[in-house]
């Protein structure tokens, strides 16, 4: 993926929340307890609006592919022009994969709708540079498929609310591995923790070996 080889890189996943993983100095950092990464319940708002942490103003509310559909739904109702097919009783993941590929073919209300999400990511972001100073910032996940498209609104963010000598060595990627990233990854990790389970059960066993020799040596 886009991260290979940075020892310090971020990834965001673009869906019904906003997901982050995060590699320091090489290695997956999860936290104290394993929840490092909430970005989505970051409060960035003032907007009244009940996240699904049961806070108010959160990312997830005005970023999320969720809120990008709740958001057209509430537009095309007021009679906005848009090439976009109704989209009013669609599931979210049918929804939001219509918002992308209307986005992805130039209709000018998808890419509004992706461009205001991404720059409130970019808001984010902003705040994830100026603590961790990572190498990349990759877009992942379900949204990711919208390509380029969200490089430019995370880039303005990026320009109104960074230091501009941190945000400068940072890059902003789109992941080529899109909506399969979080498969690849999840497996990933059940075979990263499988090779250390092995390499326990080894150690252990070895320890047991060298424990009845010595006792053999002793008697």
């Amino acid at each position: 993926g886009a991260a290979r080889h940075k020892k310090n890189a971020m990834v965001i996943n673009a869906g019904w929340g906003v997901g982050l993983g995060l590699i320091l100095n090489g290695e997956l950092f999860r936290g104290q307890s394993g929840f490092a990464g909430e970005f989505s319940h970051i409060p960035l708002f003032t907007n009244n609006k009940l996240c699904s942490c049961g806070k108010s103003g959160c990312l997830e509310t005005e970023a999320s592919l969720k809120a990008v559909v709740e958001k057209a739904k509430e537009a095309m109702q007021q009679g906005r022009l848009t090439l976009l097919q109704d989209i009013e009783g669609k599931q979210y993941d049918i929804a939001s994969d219509m918002i992308v590929a209307g986005a992805n073919n130039g209709d000018k209300f998808c890419v509004e709708l992706l461009s205001d999400a991404g720059y409130h990511i970019g808001r984010g972001v902003a705040i994830l540079i100026h603590l961790l100073n990572p190498a990349a910032i990759i877009v992942s996940g379900r949204g990711s498929k919208a390509g380029k498209i969200w490089q430019a609104p995370l880039q303005q963010a990026l320009n109104e609310h960074c230091i501009p000598r941190l945000s400068a060595s940072t890059d902003i990627l789109i992941s080529e591995l899109g909506y399969e990233a979080e498969l690849i990854g999840a497996a990933a990790l059940v075979m990263e923790n499988y090779e250390v389970e092995n390499e326990k059960k080894q150690n252990s066993y070895n320890e047991e070996v060298k424990e009845e020799v010595l006792l053999e040596k002793q008697t």
